[in-house]
């Protein structure tokens, strides 16, 4: 899985938004398998597919995958953690996006 997922990092470093969104969704299907629903590397994999999703404009899609890492990231470390407030920050820039100013 760490290779597919340094080669997703290449091809969303490279623009190549859909291939690397098919990586990091082979990803996400093997470290649900083998680490369970709540680790902090899926965690990571969802905030990556977050990212790859707002940069086509799919801000539901990122949205839906920012959370889901935030709530593993919640769960694992609690409110203090950069990890945590870094996805925070990846929501509330989704939702500047979207022109939900309040919400940001």
């Amino acid at each position: 899985a760490k290779s597919i997922w340094g080669i997703a990092l290449v091809e969303q470093a490279q623009g190549k938004f859909a291939e690397a969104l098919a990586k990091y969704n082979q990803v996400l299907e093997i470290q649900v398998k083998a680490l369970g629903h709540d680790h902090v590397d899926v965690a990571a994999t969802c905030i990556n597919m977050g990212v790859v999703l707002r940069a086509q404009g799919d801000y539901a899609g990122a949205l839906e995958n920012y959370q889901k890492g935030l709530e593993i990231q919640l769960k694992t470390y609690g409110h203090d953690h950069v990890d945590v407030a870094k996805s925070i920050w990846g929501i509330a820039l989704v939702e500047e996006l979207q022109g939900k100013f309040a919400e940001a």
